[in-house]
């Protein structure tokens, strides 16, 4: 009987809030926006054509077929991914769209039940325990738009999980796979490069073959110009944007000019780069598990930066839950930590929201707290109560504050990026409440990250103890 009662709430606490985004994103017109950005760039690839061209794409985006995204007359969606990842997406273009986004979300279902079965064997939880970790931020999150994050890190996961288990003949083709999403995989690629001498030699040659399948399908001058123009002209395009998690934005939207901020993100994010890259390799060491050196410096990375949308946050869950896992200090933080990001809470806009948190965190609170009923009770009907809050909150009409005047730095008029922050720029509120919907991701992110920090301080305290250096000998 209470199994029959945990399977049914947890269909309609997640088959529900599914179907209700999906009929919400289908009647504004939202429905797959991202699948149709990659297939319209991949097609363009695949014939020849500029990718990251609007007069590339933009034909391909205005024709797609109800009820999918179609782009209107003066907004292109850009498909900022190198030609490696456009790639990825060639045999889908040879069918219709339709069919296309069909296979597309086969396939996401697919890689978001991977993910979860690779994290419960990575931190020896059931299987729904990973479930109820991922399915709101990765797969609520990611799915209604065809965001292609649930192949990424259903890779990376894998690719831990055969760190852990010592076949490395696996990890470095899933980790190349998980590239198709490169500011969330380069780090735990890293993580695992610096750690582990036997994988070196192949995770070069990786990266070398991918180098080669983007000049084989776009050519050398197309791939140096991805990487010079329309990486840095997508992330100026982001800036503003008030939905974003990255520093450039917070910045931004303090006044800070978007090429400053821009570049403070950049700076960021190479520095979370390599304090989650020491900090994994001290944390391998103490709880003997490698798998910490591709997941922790993944982890670290969403924390700041220049583009971090709610989907990339997920990649901060298998880090956090395998340290709950491992660690008895901090564990009272972290487990709230792994509460705060496993709810998509920038998705309380939507009323779709309401019931999605009740099964999954209420699950994971009553497994992890092993079986407290009021640690469980607490759990569920607090992210209850704060999606409600701010669902009201973000309803009551106000007129936004103007964002603070400056001049926003020439994006090559070319590039579907230009048109994008002209869709973007009217759309930024500035309201304070977009502030509330980000806060407890980024009060998430930031217990991880000093959770993580402290374990690895007491873990080369210890080390250095071992060694006599601390104890006078």
């Amino acid at each position: 009987m209470r199994a029959s009662f945990a399977i049914a709430l947890a269909v309609i606490c997640t088959v529900l809030p599914f179907v209700g985004q999906f009929a919400g994103n289908r009647a504004s017109g939202w429905l797959m926006i991202d699948f149709r950005a990659y297939y319209c760039a991949s097609l363009a690839q695949r014939q020849g054509r500029d990718p990251y061209f609007t007069a590339s794409v933009h034909e391909c985006e205005s024709k797609t077929p109800a009820p999918y995204y179609r782009a209107s007359k003066n907004v292109t969606v850009p498909a900022p991914y190198p030609p490696y990842a456009l790639a990825f997406f060639a045999p889908l273009t040879f069918l219709p769209f339709a069919a296309a986004a069909i296979l597309w979300w086969i396939a996401l279902a697919l890689g978001i039940l991977l993910a979860a079965y690779a994290l419960a064997r990575i931190a020896r939880q059931p299987m729904l325990v990973a479930w109820g970790a991922l399915v709101l931020s990765l797969g609520l999150n990611s799915f209604w738009s065809g965001n292609v994050m649930p192949i990424a890190l259903a890779a990376m996961i894998v690719a831990a999980l055969a760190v852990q288990r010592g076949r490395l003949v696996i990890a470095v083709p899933a980790l190349a796979i998980a590239m198709v999403e490169p500011q969330v995989a380069l780090p735990a690629a890293i993580g695992l490069f610096v750690a582990c001498s036997r994988v070196r030699v192949a995770l070069i040659l990786a990266a070398a073959l991918l180098g080669v399948i983007s000049v084989a399908s776009s050519g050398a001058a197309q791939t140096l110009s991805y990487l010079t123009a329309v990486a840095p002209a997508h992330a100026l395009s982001e800036v503003s944007r008030d939905n974003q998690y990255s520093l450039s934005t917070v910045l931004a939207a303090l006044g800070v000019s978007d090429v400053s901020a821009a570049l403070a993100g950049s700076i960021s994010y190479v520095v979370m780069l390599v304090v989650g890259v020491l900090v994994a390799l001290r944390l391998a060491r103490r709880f003997e598990d490698p798998s910490l050196t591709v997941l922790v410096p993944a982890a670290f990375s969403v924390l700041g930066g220049t583009f971090v949308h709610t989907g990339e946050i997920a990649v901060a869950i298998p880090a956090c839950l395998l340290l709950f896992t491992q660690a008895r200090a901090q564990r009272a933080a972290l487990f709230i930590a792994l509460i705060l990001l496993i709810v998509p809470w920038m998705l309380a806009t939507s009323a779709a929201m309401f019931l999605a948190p009740i099964f999954p965190v209420a699950y994971v609170a009553y497994t992890l707290s092993r079986g407290d009923r009021g640690v469980t009770f607490v759990a569920a009907v607090v992210s209850f109560a704060f999606i409600a809050g701010l669902f009201a909150l973000y309803s009551v009409h106000y007129a936004p504050t103007a964002p603070h005047p400056h001049l926003y730095p020439l994006i090559d008029p070319r590039l579907a990026e230009s048109s994008w922050r002209q869709f973007v720029l009217p759309n930024v509120t500035n309201r304070p409440v977009m502030w509330l919907l980000r806060l407890p991701t980024w009060a998430g992110l930031i217990i991880f990250a000093t959770c993580a920090a402290l374990l690895a301080e007491y873990a080369g305290a210890r080390a250095l103890v071992a060694k006599g250096v601390m104890d006078g000998r």
